[in-house]
């Protein structure tokens, strides 16, 4: 919806500001053109109607903030699981020694993909399909094991369920990637905004300097809260986005669990 990066500090703390100077401009102008007597009339009946309306968006934006922030904590919960899935198929497969190589490579070749260059890609909601065909060859490597030993017919259940929970998980961090905040819930949550802050214009007190103050304080936690909603709808984007830290740190340890392995099989000198 922004031509500029709104979820950048560096543009939407100016933005807020912005907002705030804005809307103590116009208290200003229109007390300057109304005069504080014609105001005062309209105190009783807009006191009613800012009650009504300043209800309303209330619950309204606390309820998209909300819903944000869920969306975000969402996100997080399944990075986690997906990094956690993935490094049970790598510690599993280690039970599977004719399939095992291949399988490390391709565990490493998506979280290769994932950490490197799909999370640069959700920020502009893509996704590489580099790292969706790595998944797609390690479910088919997993498909046709044919296990052998009593203890690899007891682990294979696990490792293809924890590779289906990878495949959906990524689905899921796809799809959170895309949310957002809509278009329309857009314009209503700005012009609920600014609708709200136009009432307080209908009120005026006799010292202009905390008048002023009274304004800017009303249109600051609106715009931080609509800021808040900005953020957390895209959590894969901006200055507060889900950590990448999870995924990059199951891509070393199993790196050191392939490590320990070969050190394990390597035969001692005799």
């Amino acid at each position: 919806m922004f031509d500029f990066p709104l979820d950048h500090f560096v543009y939407g703390i100016p933005a807020i500001m912005l907002a705030v100077a804005g809307a103590m401009t116009c208290q200003f102008l229109v007390k300057r053109l109304l005069g504080a007597e014609t105001i005062k009339q309209c105190h009783e009946v807009g006191g009613y109607y800012l009650s009504i309306v300043g209800a309303l968006y209330a619950v309204l934006l606390g309820l998209v903030v909300f819903d944000a922030l869920g969306k975000f904590q969402d996100a997080e919960k399944t990075v986690e699981l997906e990094g956690k899935s993935a490094l049970a198929v790598s510690a599993i497969a280690k039970q599977f020694p004719k399939s095992d190589a291949r399988i490390q490579t391709l565990v490493k070749r998506y979280l290769d993909q994932v950490i490197d260059v799909e999370w640069q890609m959700m920020a502009r909601n893509g996704a590489s399909m580099e790292a969706r065909q790595a998944l797609v060859d390690l479910v088919r490597e997993i498909l046709v094991i044919e296990p052998q030993t009593e203890n690899q017919k007891a682990l294979f259940p696990t490792l293809s369920a924890e590779t289906m929970t990878l495949w959906e998980k990524r689905r899921d961090r796809v799809k959170l990637s895309n949310y957002g905040l809509p278009t329309p819930e857009w314009v209503v949550l700005l012009g609920g905004a600014a609708i709200t802050i136009v009432f307080t214009f209908f009120f005026t007190i006799d010292s202009g300097p905390i008048h002023l103050f009274m304004t800017g304080l009303v249109t600051l936690i609106i715009s931080m809260s609509l800021y808040l909603a900005l953020l957390f709808g895209a959590p894969f984007s901006g200055d507060l986005r889900v950590s990448k830290d999870g995924l990059i740190a199951t891509r070393k340890s199993c790196g050191q669990l392939s490590q320990r392995v070969n050190v394990a099989k390597t035969p001692r000198p005799s």
